[in-house]
């Protein structure tokens, strides 16, 4: 995956499964469980952002990941912090 690729999938709301299939270059069924291990992980100590099946919100995404938003050239006015539009 490129850099470039990566930047488009960051600029998204949220990631899907198949986001996170090309990330981690895994199957459907790990990237499910991978999605819903970082559900349950937030849900612990904070308010998840977005609760629909088989997405994650990108800003909790990078909050359980440790990741700044810059590293993917997201610029942080431009993540939403309240609910994602699906």
């Amino acid at each position: 995956m490129t850099m470039q690729e990566r930047q488009e999938m960051f600029a998204k709301e949220y990631l899907s499964i198949k986001d996170f299939e090309k990330l981690y270059d895994i199957n459907d069924k790990q990237a499910s469980k991978m999605i819903l291990d970082i559900k349950r992980g937030l849900e612990t100590t904070k308010t998840l952002r977005l609760k629909v099946q088989g997405k994650l919100h990108i800003q909790d995404y990078l909050d359980y990941m440790g990741i700044t938003s810059d590293r993917y050239g997201i610029a942080a006015e431009g993540i939403n912090n309240g609910e994602a539009q699906v």
